[in-house]
């Protein structure tokens, strides 16, 4: 299982995305639903890292920000990377303030005056191999660029993907319908009615915390000594959306993660009444009384 067992609330990170599997009958009506995934590779990337720079005057702030942007996109087209696929995006540019000691005769005061200005931007990087994110960022820090803000991915036929699962949710659809009729069903016969759901989750989306876990000496807790825990670091893990629920997973097997395309089908089918209402002939009969009380049928000639 690994150490995530220590985790206190480690239930959570196998929790199910989806609703289970269902297949209930609801009165005369069959209810039957197929869950389908994908696994999708990405076909491309974008890193974005944000870059603070100081300056005494706007002139210097705004020249030696340009240095870094220019020294960055020099190493990333090293590594591959085309000129036209890194963009700088401007943030903010604002004067920065430190306070100044006023001394007065009887008092003092602080007042604000301009110390520098500073600039912010980001800068959106474009790739296709995720291997080399590493290397990105090595290119960065040589730069002084130490914040990676975030990885989007993206895949192209997005659309595709979802056909795919159609393709395969229909199809499963039809064998278990195909099963029931060899049950004595009569979903041929049925009045259908069907709804169709889709999801994607992306990498962004599933990283998890994580804090990671030792045990102290057994020994040492025996003998009463004090025990002082070394601090737990904080991290992240990859937590993919489990497959437990799923009639259909495709690319089921990943080391990169991927962006998880997600199907649903259910459909309704208003079976028809098991047994068929039988013909009824309305018996009337007509009785009377006699002199002495007697209670006889009347025969009414038809």
């Amino acid at each position: 299982m690994g150490n995530l067992m220590y985790e206190s609330n480690s239930r959570i990170f196998f929790q199910q995305a989806e609703q289970p599997v269902k297949a209930t009958i609801q009165g005369n009506v069959l209810v039957l639903e197929v869950n389908a995934m994908m696994n999708m590779r990405a076909d491309s990337y974008l890193a974005i890292f944000n870059i603070t720079q100081l300056g005494q005057t706007a002139e210097e702030a705004d020249s030696l920000m340009n240095g870094r942007i220019n020294g960055l996109v020099q190493r990333v087209k090293a590594q591959g990377v085309k000129e036209k696929d890194v963009f700088t995006d401007m943030l903010s540019f604002v004067p920065v303030y430190e306070l100044e000691t006023t001394r007065k005769l009887f008092s003092k005061s602080y007042q604000e005056v301009p110390a520098g200005f500073e600039i912010q931007k980001n800068i959106h990087i474009r790739f296709t191999d995720a291997r080399i994110l590493d290397k990105l960022v090595t290119a960065a820090a040589k730069e002084e660029i130490y914040d990676l803000v975030k990885v989007d991915f993206f895949v192209d036929k997005q659309s595709a993907s979802f056909d795919t699962l159609r393709m395969f949710a229909t199809k499963l659809m039809q064998q278990k319908l195909d099963n029931f009729e060899k049950l004595g069903l009569k979903v041929e016969e049925s009045h259908r009615m069907g709804a169709e759901k889709n999801g994607a989750y992306f990498p962004l989306d599933r990283y998890t915390t994580y804090q990671s876990r030792t045990q102290s000496s057994l020994n040492s807790r025996r003998r009463g000594q004090i025990v002082n825990d070394v601090k737990k670091s904080n991290t992240l893990f990859y937590n993919k959306v489990p497959y437990g629920n799923f009639d259909i997973v495709l690319h089921a097997e990943i080391t990169e993660p991927p962006v998880q395309y997600t199907y649903n089908l259910t459909l309704q089918c208003q079976l028809p009444e098991a047994f068929a209402k039988k013909d009824v002939k309305e018996i009337i009969k007509y009785m009377w009384i006699t002199d002495k009380g007697e209670v006889k049928e009347l025969k009414v000639g038809s």
